[in-house]
């Protein structure tokens, strides 16, 4: 009885959580208030934990509760035997799980159990149904009302290969044919209709009996523009109009007795109707055949819209209501099959919503799912008729079009380009600026997997990414290598981190005015086996895509208060002020200004002796997040610069959010124009200026000639790093720079 969802006690509580929640309304609901006399009176769906074997009731109708005297809510998640009177024989219930096992109705008499105490008699059916609730094994049990002498065996019969057929999966149409033929059975001289009604009210003939399908379409809409549409009602082919009289008599019918097919909350589902030869009415066994069947049909009806809605969900992504991954896979594999037929090409286009993450983690997920549904209706809007697009996963798409030639599938990915890069406006009323990124595949001959085709498609997404983001770019053979040995970087960045292949260099930072070295500023490299030393522009950029920068980015920081807590003190008694790079991604991780303090106290570092430098050009998603966090390391008495200050986006902007900082680096594109370059000398002479009339120090960073060393000294410039100076150096050449301390002659003594 392993599978049967009786449990070997009636206080067994239901597991928490119940198995997932799915909408059975349109398949099993009875309205309130059907009559007692109606051949189902109650419906209950149960379903079992399949890892602890547990079995709880999910569903009960409103009028199988009342009839056992409770509220549905008192039953639900109960094991579905405090149901079943105490009395009832466990060989029964045996000889049930055992039909049910092998995927049979087991139809039965039995007890139920009422409030009060006392016992019901009903006739019951039990099957297992398809698996609606995520894989947990699930079952249908239909109970009858004995004991008011309601029904006929046939009847219950009837009803019990109806239920059979539908959980077994026949088309409604097949179910609807079989319900007539019972009916035909029951009613001697009768031809059974059916129609049901569509979205919009209007019936479609489905079963005709014998009859044109143009007359029973025309009866049922005169009919039901008569309003007949809430109670069964009977008529004389010589009551209707006279044309229509005629030309029904013509197929020797003399009266139709017309009985509704309601849903849920007396839904219009369509009409069951029986011409009839010669009698007016049915008898009295005729209409509980024909009450029964109409139910029957409105079972049949709601689990087929059961089914539809359940296939819709299967195939279609919850959140967008796009086609999902499997359902457009299957279509990009009709495409890939159909080139060669036709002469346009196929384009295949990977939408990709740029640093959706960040956004998600700063904005929370309900702003995410906002942001998704907007970008699936932009994609829609863009498409044209006939192409598709579906959500794949996350926050990617799949747009599949036809592309007379490359300009053409270049167009398209433009146009998907400049559809998402606008703001979404969110529920709160704040906007959220958003960009995506396209990776384009071209196709004109059959052949290519679907697997293939995508993977394509990420090659040249990739390439999008790491030219920018908000831009296209189509797939070709090259790029694969390009991802590949973007792939084996990250690979070995990770074996780097913990197999001591990184490395620390200093460049030094000289006071202008004397020539002395002031600090350095820490420059990470790896010493890649069979590769030599990699700069971090080879890198730095792949370990800031994947996350790799947290912990890369904590070893630099734990590296540098190592080595200047050992750093030689020089004659003076003075330590070098080491500055550090952050990135964006360090920026947002809420455990950089723990692990900076965590490193300060193992090696017994002082505030003062580091400081941390923030690259104006980068992009920082969550600017507030960024400031605080900056605002923290500014409270505990580290230095802070804004790095390669001049060539940011926003360097006003900058400086109004990162107020707390107390250096800027002129960047070295402009330094390197000074005195030759009019526009170079004047953003520099400005730059300075404005840092003055803040309280800011500047670095004037890329220094490589001493005409520029002395144009610096003349604009009073303060600090200064360039080749001039000293290029990055290991440790040990640090040291010994900074025990000499004087790297150049002070700009006075030197002839310009």
């Amino acid at each position: 009885m392993s599978d049967l969802p009786v449990s070997p006690t009636n206080e067994l509580p239901f597991d928490p959580p119940l198995s997932p929640v799915i909408d059975l309304e349109p398949l099993i609901n009875l309205a309130p208030g059907r009559r007692s006399d109606s051949a189902i009176d109650g419906i209950v769906v149960s379903t079992v934990n399949p890892t602890s074997g547990r079995a709880h009731i999910m569903y009960i109708s409103e009028n199988l509760a009342s009839l056992l005297g409770f509220r549905p809510d008192q039953l639900l998640g109960k094991a579905p035997d405090v149901l079943f009177a105490p009395t009832t024989p466990a060989e029964q219930l045996d000889a049930i799980a055992e039909l049910v096992e092998q995927r049979q109705q087991a139809v039965v008499r039995l007890e139920l159990f009422h409030a009060s105490g006392a016992h019901i008699p009903v006739q019951a059916s039990f099957l297992e149904m398809p698996a609606f609730t995520g894989g947990w094994p699930t079952f249908l049990s239909i109970y009858r009302d004995l004991s008011a002498g309601i029904g006929e065996d046939q009847l219950l019969a009837d009803q019990s290969a109806m239920l059979d057929a539908l959980a077994r999966g026949h088309h409604i149409n097949d179910v609807l044919n079989q319900v007539a033929a019972r009916v035909e059975a029951q009613v001697d001289g009768g031809s059974c209709w059916i129609a049901l009604a569509d979205g919009i009210g209007l019936l479609e003939p489905i079963v005709t009996g014998s009859q044109p399908a143009a007359l029973v379409d025309r009866t049922l809409s005169d009919l039901t523009h008569s309003g007949h549409w809430s109670t069964p009602s009977y008529f004389r082919v010589v009551d209707l109009q006279e044309d229509l009289a005629l030309r029904l008599r013509e197929q020797d019918i003399d009266s139709l007795w017309v009985y509704p097919i309601a849903g849920p909350g007396y839904q219009r589902r369509g009409l069951l109707a029986v011409a009839h030869r010669s009698r007016p009415g049915p008898s009295t066994n005729e209409e509980r055949v024909l009450s029964h069947m109409s139910r029957v049909v409105a079972v049949a009806v709601d689990r087929n819209v059961a089914e539809s809605s359940l296939a819709h969900q299967a195939l279609h992504d919850p959140l967008t209501q796009l086609p999902n991954r499997a359902l457009i896979i299957d279509r990009l594999e009709q495409a890939v099959a159909r080139l060669g037929r036709e002469r346009a090409r196929l384009a295949v286009l990977l939408v990709d919503v740029d640093r959706f993450k960040s956004l998600n983690d700063s904005w929370g997920s309900e702003v995410g799912d906002e942001v998704l549904i907007e970008v699936s209706r932009r994609l829609r809007r863009s498409v044209r008729l006939g192409d598709t697009v579906g959500r794949i996963g996350g926050d990617q798409f799949l747009v599949l079009c036809l592309a007379n030639g490359d300009g053409d599938a270049e167009a398209m990915a433009q146009r998907v380009v400049n559809a998402v890069a606008a703001p979404v406006a969110v529920a709160n009323g704040e906007e959220v600026h958003i960009t995506g990124s396209v990776g384009v595949v071209l196709l004109d001959e059959p052949g290519q997997s679907p697997a293939a085709v995508i993977s394509s498609a990420e090659t040249a997404l990739s390439s999008a990414i790491d030219s920018g983001r908000s831009r296209y770019a189509i797939f070709e053979k090259g790029l694969k290598q390009q991802v590949v040995v973007r792939h084996e970087v990250e690979q070995a960045l990770h074996v780097a981190i913990t197999d001591d292949e990184l490395v620390l260099h200093y460049q030094p930072l000289v006071e202008i005015a004397t020539g002395r070295m002031v600090g350095a500023e820490a420059l990470i490299r790896w010493d890649r086996p069979g590769h030599g030393l990699l700069s971090p522009a080879e890198f730095i950029e792949i370990a800031e895509d994947t996350g790799l920068i947290i912990p890369l980015g904590a070893w630099v920081i734990d590296e540098v208060c190592r080595q200047l807590a050992s750093w030689p003190v020089g004659t003076d008694g003075l330590r070098p002020h080491i500055s550090v790079n952050l990135s964006a991604r360090q920026l947002g991780d809420s455990s950089l200004v723990s692990t900076i303090l965590s490193s300060l106290d193992r090696h017994g570092v002082s505030t003062d002796w580091i400081g941390f430098e923030v690259t104006e050009s980068m992009r920082v998603e969550d600017v507030e997040a960024a400031s605080a966090t900056l605002k923290r390391l500014a409270a505990l008495g580290c230095k802070l610069s804004i790095d390669d200050f001049g060539i940011g986006y926003a360097t006003l902007d900058y400086l109004r959010r990162f107020s707390m900082a107390d250096t800027i680096k002129i960047d070295r594109s402009f330094v390197d124009g000074l005195g030759q370059s009019r526009e170079d000398t004047a953003i520099v002479t400005a730059s300075l200026a404005l840092a003055s009339s803040l309280g800011l120090t500047v670095v004037a960073e890329g220094v490589e000639t001493v005409e520029q060393y002395a144009k610096l000294a003349d604009l009073n410039c303060e600090f200064a790093q360039g080749y001039l100076l000293s290029k990055p150096v290991h440790l040990d050449e640090a040291h010994d720079l900074w025990a000499r301390r004087q790297l150049i002659l002070p700009p006075s003594t030197i002839s310009s």
